[in-house]
């Protein structure tokens, strides 16, 4: 190539912009479609996660429905001690506990506040969700969940800004 000649060298310079163009196109069509399936996974595991605490398994069998309901409380009253104490974690998991047992859905709403607390805001917000279409909440309970389900949008909103920056 006659690189004196300004033509040959614009000419060369132009074909070196499209060729850097076309892998940067394919590189981010890549990266499109990683982020997808990324995100498809992401969706999967929190559907299940939401299942799993909008809808738990029974994670014991009692002799009668008293036997439940009084380790269902007792389990309870321990969570909101937890809570009380600053212990999300524990309180998490005790009012998880209690739902396995007998899955009421002021249980249910206080473990998906606990996560809330804990910083699982996109969780929270689609248990939330799933608690709010299902109709099996009081009128005080659905206020409680949909005013939680406002902070846990906008703590996921927030979340995603810094994310961003």
């Amino acid at each position: 190539a006659d690189f004196a000649n300004p033509q040959t060298m614009a000419s060369l310079s132009f074909s070196s912009l499209v060729s850097s163009a076309t892998n940067l196109s394919r590189s981010v069509s890549a990266l499109a479609a990683s982020t997808d399936a990324h995100l498809r996974q992401l969706d999967d595991e929190q559907t299940d996660a939401v299942d799993r605490i909008v809808q738990p398994p029974q994670r014991a069998t009692f002799n009668s429905a008293a036997q439940r309901a009084e380790m269902h409380n007792r389990l309870t009253k321990q969570a909101l001690a937890a809570n009380a104490a600053g212990d999300i974690a524990e309180a998490a998991s005790l009012f998880a506990q209690a739902s396995g047992l007998d899955p009421r859905p002021t249980t249910i709403l206080s473990h998906v506040n606990m996560r809330l607390k804990l910083g699982e805001y996109e969780l929270a917000a689609a248990c939330y969700e799933r608690l709010l279409a299902g109709g099996t909440l009081s009128d005080k309970a659905r206020a409680v969940a949909q005013a939680k389900r406002a902070d846990a949008d906008a703590a996921v909103a927030e979340q995603r800004r810094r994310d961003l920056a």
